[in-house]
């Protein structure tokens, strides 16, 4: 249910700060599907092509021809894969880890709101009404997870297959290959982080507007691993429906939801007129 809050002398209200536990937590599971993808890939399509005294692919006595082998491979592997982790388990797994950023979230925003609104905490839980706009971003983020596992087993097909036409040997593919799993883990990462954070954001923003707040001021890290661009928007009042741009990056952007993102928001609460 919306309100239109108002302050006598006009009042702020600090955004939660994105948990550092379920970012930790996502980045695990998320790294833990490709460390598993991986495995998969090494046991039934390298091992499998049995070449380790072949010194290149091109030299293969494999029926027919090597690629047309590879990919038939991979194409198995992968259908395999998609059935372990499919998109209802993804879906899963995105809402269990969203589901307690929101929790969190709700439960901080309204306190920290309403010690500004007078309005009791779980009055503004039990009235809020934001269910369809929660299930979307957690479905968002879903998409993400989703696109990190493709893009993953797209990059092992390509780039394998590059190499063996290159007529490289399985010892050289194989440490290509250790390396491409470790750079996808530390995307695994990176993806958990910008995810929690961006839905944390968002959440906090929807709350602001359903309680009538339509500015907000950003606010950076402050530190030396700010960002220029992010350091030029802080400080500076926005409008939450729009984000702020900035001639820095070219964007307009929410704190919290651009990559790696730690900037925040501060809720401006409009003032009671006279």
């Amino acid at each position: 249910m919306k309100r239109e809050v108002k302050s006598p002398k006009g009042a702020t209200i600090k955004a939660p700060e994105p948990p550092r536990s379920e970012i930790r937590q996502f980045g695990n599971a998320i790294e833990y599907m490709v460390d598993q993808m991986a495995q998969r890939w090494r046991t039934q399509i390298f091992k499998e092509l049995n070449q380790s005294t072949i010194k290149k692919f091109t030299d293969a006595s494999q029926v027919g021809n090597f690629a047309k082998v590879f990919l038939a491979m991979s194409a198995r592997v992968r259908r395999k894969l998609l059935k372990q982790f499919d998109d209802p388990r993804i879906e899963q797994l995105a809402k269990k880890y969203t589901g307690k950023v929101d929790k969190r979230n709700k439960a901080e925003f309204y306190r920290r709101a309403s010690e500004k609104i007078g309005i009791s905490r779980e009055e503004l839980e039990a009235t809020e009404g934001l269910t369809s706009q929660i299930n979307a971003y957690q479905l968002e983020t879903m998409q993400w997870v989703k696109k990190m596992r493709d893009d993953t087993l797209q990059q092992w097909t390509s780039n394998t297959l590059r190499q063996m036409a290159e007529g490289k040997g399985l010892p050289e593919i194989l440490k290509q290959f250790d390396g491409m799993v470790e750079q996808r883990k530390g995307h695994a990462k990176m993806v958990a982080r910008t995810q929690i954070s961006t839905f944390n954001s968002l959440t906090s923003k929807i709350r602001a507007q359903n309680l009538g707040i339509k500015k907000a001021i950003w606010v950076s890290s402050r530190d030396e691993r700010v960002r220029d661009s992010h350091q030029a928007r802080d400080g500076k009042e926005f409008d939450l429906n729009e984000g702020l741009y900035s001639a820095s990056d070219g964007k307009t952007l929410l704190p919290g939801t651009d990559y790696r993102c730690r900037c925040t928001a501060i809720m401006v609460i409009p003032e009671m007129e006279d």
